[in-house]
């Protein structure tokens, strides 16, 4: 078989492309009965919609070279410090706090030896990187006086840093810092990402000091303090500004991704993350990877009166649901969890059977 990407009009569809579910093909020596197994949608009499699942499974079975471009193209690369992470299966972020103040875990912060243990055990489940966070950005940690000292935050996240690096030297490991001075000394470490919850622009320091490097950035948009009217349209506004100034300073592309802040908007109620939830595959058009970090957060509580530590279905429910809508770096609690759901997803995805 002979493939030839076209350009839809249907516009539904074409929205479903730019979000890298699925593509228009001509199609040429097909046969009608090999097109069906893959349930290929007939859209004229030689081109046909394929869903991703579909164009995976087809091109195992062709090495159409056709195939395997489009799949390059939608597999937003992350090259984080020399390392390339591959979003098209999911990357697996896997948060250890080292906060006491943390709205989750912070009454399990335990000494060094246990918390590098710790990230061990999530790098067996299949994590791909591991997030060290030391300041909690819980809403109200700053009237509540929770904001620490730079040197405060420093001195509870290096000798982790340093601890997980002896142990596991091959570990991504991501530090989670709004703090500039915190962010010079976890490249001096060796972390490979930073984490900025207000998006590396606010202190003009960051975006010149981060260009020196090579250590990959998530930026989040972050409108806490701010009144937000057309969610959808403003998010995506402030991404695109985001990434054009952090390009500017000299930050290639391909070493930043996205992270919606789900459950950081002012207007912190539960209609505004799930719209929020809803609407993270409109960012698919800015061609990076995007975070789903829901687990364990507070519109469980709002939604369903969850307390925290009864949380875990419904958070993978909610992160299965934004994995399928494009935002596949999972931040999670339960790596184990994450890991087989992705597995799950894909196997079933890419699974045709006709007899």
């Amino acid at each position: 078989m002979h493939f030839e990407q076209i350009t839809i009009e249907n516009p539904v569809l074409a929205q479903m492309a730019v979000r890298g579910e699925g593509a228009a093909w001509r199609i040429t020596a097909a046969k009608q009965q090999c097109l069906a197994e893959y349930s290929a949608i007939p859209l004229t009499e030689d081109t046909y919609w394929l869903s991703r699942g579909a164009i995976v499974a087809l091109h195992e079975r062709t090495a159409s070279p056709e195939l395997q471009q489009w799949l390059v193209a939608i597999d937003h690369l992350w090259v984080v410090n020399g390392k390339t992470l591959h979003d098209a299966d999911g990357i697996i972020y896997g948060v250890l706090n080292v906060s006491p103040e943390s709205f989750y875990n912070g009454d399990q912060v335990a000494d060094v030896d246990t918390m590098v243990a710790r990230a061990g055990e999530m790098l067996a489940k299949g994590a791909d990187v591991i997030e060290v966070g030391g300041q909690t950005t819980k809403p109200g940690f700053e009237a509540a006086g929770l904001e620490l000292t730079p040197t405060a935050e420093i001195d509870r996240i290096a000798p982790v840093i340093t601890g997980i690096k002896a142990q596991y030297p091959d570990a991504v490991i991501a530090v989670d810092t709004y703090k500039f001075d915190v962010m010079v000394r976890a490249v001096a470490l060796g972390v490979d990402i930073i984490n900025d919850v207000n998006g590396f622009l606010d202190d003009p320091r960051k975006a010149p000091f981060l260009a020196d490097h090579q250590i990959g950035l998530l930026t989040m948009w972050n409108p806490r303090g701010e009144t937000v009217v057309n969610l959808q349209a403003e998010m995506h506004a402030w991404f695109e500004d985001n990434l054009a100034q952090l390009t500017a300073a000299g930050i290639a592309r391909q070493r930043i991704a996205l992270d919606p802040g789900v459950g950081y908007a002012k207007n912190s109620d539960v209609a505004q993350d799930l719209a929020m939830m809803n609407t993270i595959g409109h960012l698919q058009d800015l061609q990076r990877p995007i975070m789903t970090a829901v687990s364990n957060k507070g519109w469980a509580k709002f939604l369903l009166g969850l307390p925290k530590l009864a949380r875990a279905d419904v958070s993978l429910v909610a992160a299965t649901e934004m994995f399928q809508r494009g935002a596949r770096i999972l931040r999670v609690h339960d790596v184990q969890s994450a890991k087989q759901m992705t597995q799950v997803v894909r196997a079933i995805a890419q699974s045709f059977w006709q007899k």
